[in-house]
């Protein structure tokens, strides 16, 4: 498969509509940028004999809490960085969606709140794709747990489940989460190698995004996003 030419079909669908795009993303980006910018609280402990005090740095100043008190602040604080992980990351699934019906031409690229929130825009998306993305994760783990370089070439396999998802509902033929994912397998045999290069190639842009600390992802993250788009219609277009 031509990188080349995924990446200028997805710019040529992305500069044009650049706006649209962004303003759709603006809340997956924000959360993804909150829950990575964001560190954790540091945690320094001061032995007071047989207390133990715990001072804890955030934005709005040193507080000090003591005993087993700053076990539940941590739990607390990274329960709140994983779910905004994971509501950014749904979101982001919802712009992809609209990114494949703007490839497919079938958008107006007219702005609507409503575009910001698509994963949302039917229960069988939202659902389906958290579910889907539960198994995905699990089965990375276990191959992961076995060998790395297997639960790598899965991760890649299993990379399309959402989208072939999304497109049996919007046929009428909806089907599972466990067959999404095999359809995925199925559809991307003979192509992981092509995605993993695919995703190699952006290694400079992920580096800018570290040099400029995530202000280069305001534009990456959507021309990424439209690039992995495209390469699921080629896949589903040479299947055809």
């Amino acid at each position: 498969m031509d990188r080349t030419s995924l990446k200028n079909q997805a710019k040529a669908e992305l500069n044009p509509n650049f706006s649209y795009y962004l303003r759709i993303s603006l809340p997956a980006l924000l959360l993804m940028a909150f829950a990575t910018l964001v560190p954790f609280p540091s945690v320094h402990e001061v032995h007071r004999g047989a207390w133990h005090t715990w001072h804890m740095v955030t934005q709005g100043g040193p507080i000090t809490v003591t005993g087993g008190r700053v076990n539940e602040y941590w739990q607390m604080w990274q329960s709140i960085v994983i779910f905004l992980s994971l509501l950014g990351v749904l979101l982001m699934i919802g712009v992809m969606f609209a990114m494949i019906d703007g490839l497919r031409g079938r958008s107006d690229h007219q702005f609507s709140w409503l575009q910001m929130f698509k994963i949302f825009e039917r229960g069988e998306y939202f659902l389906g794709s958290l579910l889907i993305g539960l198994l995905q994760w699990v089965w990375i783990f276990l191959w992961m747990f076995l060998l790395i370089v297997p639960g790598i070439v899965k991760a890649m396999a299993y990379s399309q489940a959402q989208w072939i998802y999304r497109d049996a509902i919007d046929s009428g033929q909806p089907i599972g989460y466990t067959e999404a994912v095999t359809r995925s397998r199925e559809l991307m045999s003979g192509h992981n190698w092509d995605y993993f290069v695919l995703l190699l190639s952006f290694l400079g842009w992920w580096l800018l995004e570290l040099i400029t600390m995530g202000l280069a992802s305001i534009w990456v993250i959507p021309y990424r996003s439209m690039t992995l788009a495209n390469f699921y219609l080629k896949l589903t277009e040479e299947q055809a």
